[in-house]
């Protein structure tokens, strides 16, 4: 499965629960390298870009950043690499 269809696939089938799935990105300013998004945040995406609402503004993630879809209780829902993992 696509980057894009795991994102657009919790942002619809399960918008009522978002605050339980978090977007993972590379992130080379935080100290462990990578960033935790709360699904509430995310705006949309397309082939190219993941839209994130800060409040204010929307910013615009590259898409390649993109390393893993998790829930809160850590588990890994898709991550780049693995085959298509179509567990949700």
């Amino acid at each position: 499965m696509r980057i894009r269809d795991a994102i657009n696939r919790i942002l619809w089938k399960y918008r009522e629960a978002l605050e339980n799935y978090y977007l993972v990105i590379v992130d080379r300013l935080d100290v462990s390298g990578f960033k935790r998004i709360p699904f509430k945040y995310i705006h949309s995406v397309d082939n190219h870009y993941v839209y994130v609402n800060n409040g204010t503004v929307i910013i615009a993630i590259p898409i390649h950043r993109v390393v893993m879809i998790e829930d809160v209780r850590g588990e890994v829902i898709w991550s780049r690499g693995e085959d298509s993992k179509d567990s949700f």
